[in-house]
């Protein structure tokens, strides 16, 4: 794992370059390299931190080229011995994947060489014959890759500390949309002009034009498959996807929470890897937060060196610094705090390990999902909804303010929103000092697809939520540390055929019922299932005692221009005495 850095046409000398490069080598302390090329008679800077998983020797280090092409590559690509059999190619000098993705779009061609690969990657390759540069990101958005165009400068980076502070300035609507949703979502970023490469796409850059394509989407076809099937397959999958995420020169470990997914990952790891593997847990004293208890349980059913550590509000304290400089931007997933500690945890026993990422979105298993459906079902039937929606209204209550909103604007599309979002239409006014105006919240989500079905929220949250909240979460978290952070259950080829499953299918027998069932063959049922309780943190409870103060100090330092600090004022109030704006809080706390 890695970051990879690049500026063309830049006033910035190499040393300067070298600089922004430093500043990402959490990503990659092994080796640091910065090198220099004619891009259209222009300068072309190309930077890379390594950190080395698949072969250690220091020829693997990057940027690597032959005579076509120079790279520089983030990632892993779980399938590059089988490429390197294709290719006529045949006198490597190193075992890294780096050597192989450079020979193969040498033979290939670019395109072709992007949908053989299986992996997570950020990729930039220069064609010095063409005289191009290409941006490619893996089908999920596992890995990031930010750029910008700016005054004939062409930049791009794995992260936006890489990128020059210069040029950073604020973006008002990325700002609304993060504190309404907690992250910054599709191809924005928190500052103007500067983009995040959307999952399953590459740019083309010509020196002055810019191309991007598309050369992944989820299928819309569905199988004639019946459950079993359906079992069979995913679980078949699932093995291969595990077996795969275990190529590396360093010892491979797993996160363990106790849910569903990651306890399916680590007891499959169990069985397929030739050794006792260790699993890593972090866990809460606050009562309804731990689910420790339950990962140690199934730590002894797998037989795994179990490690664990719990989470408190001292701990919190002493990473909130770190947090805003590892995510670069607003991020306001609060649980991003105990992955950052899981991660620094693990990382002390292990280098690479294994993530339980995306069941929820594949298997339906968000109880979002359905909720939205019945209680759009039940609304739609209501007599005289503008009359209860009004009643609704006049009752100064938030659950109360939720059921008139929908009442009288249902959609699906608004419903989902609701639940979906941090700061509720209505509360936009009382929380910024500025005009807002977004007709529906399906604009206000920036997604114009219609959600009809289950899987439709499934699909918005596999676009937005999982590549720009979930896996930015786990990617920062695990890189602050150096440690690589693998999620098996988004192999490509399992996430095609989850949405190659009915929806009935899927849901057979309840939410993610394909995964519990394949969960069952390993574990007693009794131990896992149970409802689900998420990476929650108890900050409801630390903004009324030990988080309190740093609350009221943030509220008073915002900006009057643009928030309405008044109304905030009596928010931090109210939730002293029992109301609860836990998350409007922590998104404020993480605006810079």
């Amino acid at each position: 794992m890695c970051s990879i850095l690049g500026y063309f046409n830049t006033s910035l000398s190499i040393d300067e370059v070298k600089s922004y490069n430093k500043k990402m080598s959490h990503r990659g302390p092994d080796a640091s390299i910065t090198k220099e090329y004619k891009f259209k008679d222009k300068n072309l800077y190309l930077s890379h931190n390594r950190l080395a998983i698949q072969d250690l020797d220091t020829k693997a280090n990057q940027p690597m080229e032959n005579n076509r092409f120079v790279i520089v590559f983030n990632g892993e690509i779980y399938n590059h011995f089988e490429i390197r059999e294709e290719l006529d190619y045949d006198n490597f000098q190193t075992h890294s994947d780096t050597e192989t993705l450079l020979w193969s779009f040498t033979e290939f061609g670019i395109e072709k060489t992007i949908n053989k690969l299986n992996g997570m990657f950020s990729i930039g390759v220069f064609d010095k014959k063409n005289q191009k540069l290409f941006l490619i990101r893996d089908r999920i958005g596992i890995k990031p890759l930010y750029w910008t165009f700016q005054n004939n400068e062409f930049i791009f980076s794995s992260e936006l500390k890489g990128i020059r502070d210069d040029i950073k300035i604020n973006d008002f609507d990325s700002l609304v949309k993060f504190v309404s949703f907690g992250y910054i979502f599709n191809d924005k970023s928190y500052y103007k002009n500067i983009y995040k490469l959307k999952p399953a796409h590459y740019l083309i850059f010509d020196g002055s034009n810019i191309e991007i394509k598309k050369y992944w989407d989820l299928p819309k076809e569905k199988l004639n498959i019946n459950y079993n099937e359906a079992v069979e397959k995913v679980e078949s999958l699932l093995k291969d996807s595990i077996k795969k995420r275990l190529l590396s020169d360093l010892e491979v470990g797993t996160f363990l929470s106790g849910g569903i997914d990651s306890s399916l990952v680590s007891a499959i790891m169990s069985k397929v890897s030739n050794k006792q593997i260790k699993t890593f847990t972090i866990g809460f004293n606050e009562k309804g937060y731990n689910e420790a208890e339950f990962a140690k349980e199934i730590a002894k059913k797998i037989d795994s060196n179990h490690f664990e550590y719990y989470f408190g509000v001292n701990d919190v304290l002493n990473l909130i610094e770190n947090i805003d400089y590892y995510y670069d931007e607003p991020f306001g997933d609060a649980s991003s705090l105990p992955t950052m500690l899981l991660s620094q945890f693990t990382k002390s026993q292990v280098t690479v390990s294994l993530s339980g990422d995306g069941g929820d979105e594949l298997f339906l298993g968000y109880d979002r999902y359905e909720f939205t459906q019945n209680y759009y079902n039940k609304i739609s039937k209501l007599p005289m909804r503008n009359i209860i929606s009004w009643f609704c209204n006049s009752i100064n209550h938030d659950k109360c303010n939720k059921m008139s909103y929908v009442i009288k604007n249902l959609s699906k599309e608004n419903l989902y929103a609701i639940l979906y979002s941090d700061l509720k239409p209505w509360e936009l006014k009382s929380t910024f000092n500025k005009d807002i105006i977004y007709n529906n919240l399906k604009e206000l989500l920036d997604y114009d697809q219609e959600l009809n079905i289950v899987e439709d929220f499934s699909r918005l949250d596999f676009y937005r939520y999982l590549p720009d909240d979930i896996l930015v979460k786990v990617d920062r978290a695990s890189m602050a540390y150096s440690l690589e952070a693998r999620v098996p259950i988004l192999d490509y080829r399992l996430v095609e055929l989850a949405y190659s499953l009915p929806e009935n299918i899927k849901l057979k027998h309840g939410p993610k019922s394909i995964l519990k069932d394949i969960l069952s063959k390993y574990i007693d049922r009794n131990i896992f299932d149970r409802p689900k309780k998420g990476f929650g943190v108890p900050l409801k409870i630390w903004f009324r005692n030990e988080l309190k103060d740093i609350l009221y100090e943030k509220i008073l330092s915002l900006d009057e221009n643009i928030f309405n600090k008044k109304e905030l004022l009596k928010k931090f109030e109210m939730h002293q005495k029992g109301a609860n704006y836990e998350y409007l809080f922590w998104n404020l706390m993480r605006i810079k």
